[in-house]
């Protein structure tokens, strides 16, 4: 291996891990919420005229930590070769998918959520400003290279 490769098979690695390990505690959180926990939740969902945009139930909550646990063991899976039986190609897609699918969250929808949203001046508005977006950014850029 020359010295550039080795360079971005580390890269690879700790984005691989870091993206792995945030997706994992979001999974943790949203298990939290669907089990009746209250902490963060005001900043959790979009608000529109003082009101909640949408009331997310125990089972939406529940399928939304299931699909970030199932995320989180993706590209952590991807560097330790846990996928044998499963074709390279399409954990390396799927994982490209999931790296898309961030990418369009950061963006947003240009209302609610994302960088370019219009709804501003609220709680999640603020959070999602902050935080949450360039999460999604991050996690994003994290998933993508976790492929090197």
């Amino acid at each position: 291996m020359t010295e550039p490769e080795i360079r971005w098979d580390w890269i690879s690695w700790i984005a691989s891990w870091t993206g792995g390990w945030i997706l994992f505690s979001l999974s943790s959180l949203h298990f939290y919420w669907a089990a009746g926990g209250n902490y963060g939740k005001n900043r959790a969902v979009p608000e529109w005229k003082g009101k909640p945009a949408f009331v997310p139930g125990k089972i939406s909550t529940l399928a939304v930590a299931l699909l970030l646990f199932v995320a989180s063991v993706l590209p952590i899976g991807w560097k330790l070769r846990l996928f044998l039986p499963i074709p390279e190609h399409v954990v390396r897609y799927g994982i490209y998918f999931l790296s898309f699918v961030f990418l369009l969250r950061a963006i947003g929808d240009f209302r609610f959520v994302g960088f370019f949203k219009s709804v501003s001046g609220t709680d999640f508005a603020e959070a999602d400003s902050i935080f949450y977006s360039p999460l999604c950014l991050f996690l994003s850029v994290c998933l993508f290279l976790s492929t090197r």
